[in-house]
């Protein structure tokens, strides 16, 4: 059972304000801040649909297989034509190797010009510091700069992304943000900048424990940038490729395969951290690879069983987050080990994710709305959303529960996954709510 309690009738007119005003401290999200990543060219077209059904709101085309100069093809797209019938808005990878002769300018004059795409956002390279194709931090300055200007010489309007670094390398940044080859500066002679946002991958982990660490670490540094740019042309940042590990590895214990109940809760919290530190997008890798048969790089969305895709555990918590988020984050009780607490909220109500992470025990909680956003009670999870109301229920061991509260603070939906859900690949069950008011 789940027990909602109200205020008095002397509160009302604050439930009937709505929730503006309060929330207009709170952190906006990025509307672009549910991603992934698209380089599959075959068999990601069976599953269009159901990529449609999440509701991404961007889509990276890259990887190091289209790191090469005749990526721009019908091919591309295709890919481009993908994701924005899928709803979301692609970042498109530019190859190192458009450097010269103004072929990125070509590339982009092709796509934007002649075929009408009008694409905004673009990365430059990718993983410069992976073996696959490594480059120094001189051939990254030479080649990010050539290209950023000829983008911008096309689009001065256009994002341009970078470094896309395998993992986060603070010795490499700190020459690229600030040091002898630094690219924050304005492309000479032009109002414009070479640098709107900082990317990154990572990969081999079972908590989002580096990824804290990583991301406050290059937030302090773009302070500095940003100090001296307009609010307009702040630096910000963004994670395009992430997964729990780069490949399906059965000498790992479970929290490193992609496929895992645990693997859907780290997008979760991963999106969460994008929500609270304002990233500009978060692209897992990737939708579809490997031949979804949980071997070699199959790092999916999807299951293939009997010649169906079904979704896997980081696809319905990934769908949960992208087709209930509102616009602004909200600040609340620190998460602990077990239970992470994801909650956003705008004029048309909140919304709040639960994880519990623990797998052998259920987890007791209330949901208090005040402002006081501290800790004071085992359990008692305050949610800075101005509301003089509380929410208390239960969340069983390993699940994640998803609560929708309209805009005077009514629970009106309440889903419900677990590891269980997940293990028969079923989806989340939309409960009926039994609630009462005083």
């Amino acid at each position: 059972m789940i027990r909602l309690t109200l205020s008095r009738p002397a509160l009302a007119l604050l439930l009937l304000a709505g929730l503006t005003k309060p929330l207009a401290a709170q952190q906006k999200i990025s509307p672009y801040l549910i991603g992934q990543n698209a380089w599959e060219r075959k068999s990601i077209f069976k599953v269009k649909e159901q990529i449609a059904a999440v509701k991404f709101q961007a889509i990276r085309i890259g990887g190091n297989s289209y790191e090469k100069a005749d990526f721009f093809s019908q091919a591309a797209l295709e890919l481009i034509d993908f994701v924005r019938a899928s709803g979301a808005e692609p970042i498109v990878q530019l190859p190192r190797q458009l450097k010269d002769n103004d072929q990125a300018y070509k590339a982009i004059a092709w796509i934007n010009g002649h075929m009408k795409k009008k694409i905004r956002f673009w990365s430059i390279g990718n993983e410069p510091d992976h073996k696959n194709q490594r480059a120094t931090e001189e051939e990254v300055y030479v080649y990010f700069t050539k290209i950023s200007a000829q983008v911008k010489r096309y689009d001065p309007e256009a994002i341009i992304m970078g470094f896309d670094l395998s993992s986060y390398k603070q010795a490499f940044l700190t020459r690229l943000l600030g040091g002898d080859l630094d690219v924050t500066g304005k492309v000479p002679g032009k109002p414009y900048y070479y640098l709107d946002k900082v990317t990154f991958h990572n990969y081999k982990f079972r908590n989002i424990d580096k990824f804290e660490a990583d991301v406050k670490d290059l937030k302090s540094r773009l302070l500095v940038f940003n100090a001296k740019r307009p609010v307009q042309q702040q630096i910000g940042w963004a994670i395009t490729e992430f997964n729990s590990h780069w490949l399906v590895d059965p000498k790992l214990d479970e929290d490193y395969q992609p496929y895992t109940f645990h693997n859907g809760q780290i997008y979760a919290e991963m999106y969460d951290l994008g929500m609270r530190e304002g990233a500009f997008t978060i692209c897992p890798w990737s939708m579809l690879e490997g031949g979804a048969d949980r071997e070699g790089t199959d790092l999916s969305l999807f299951d293939l069983e009997n010649g169906q895709y079904k979704p896997r555990s980081n696809y319905y918590h990934t769908q949960l987050l992208a087709r209930h988020v509102k616009t602004r984050y909200l600040s609340h009780s620190p998460n602990t080990k077990d239970l992470v607490v994801i909650p956003t909220g705008d004029e048309t109500g909140i919304v709040v994710m639960i994880l519990n992470k623990n797998k052998a025990e259920s987890r007791a909680y209330t949901l208090d709305f005040t402002q006081k956003n501290k800790l004071d009670a085992r359990g008692v999870i305050h949610i800075n959303a101005a509301l003089e109301q509380s929410l208390s229920g239960i969340i069983p061991a390993f699940s994640t529960q998803l609560l929708v509260f309209d805009e005077k603070g009514k629970l009106i939906s309440k889903f419900a996954y677990s590891a269980a859900d997940a293990e028969k690949r079923d989806g989340p069950r939309q409960l009926i709510t039994d609630q009462k008011a005083n």
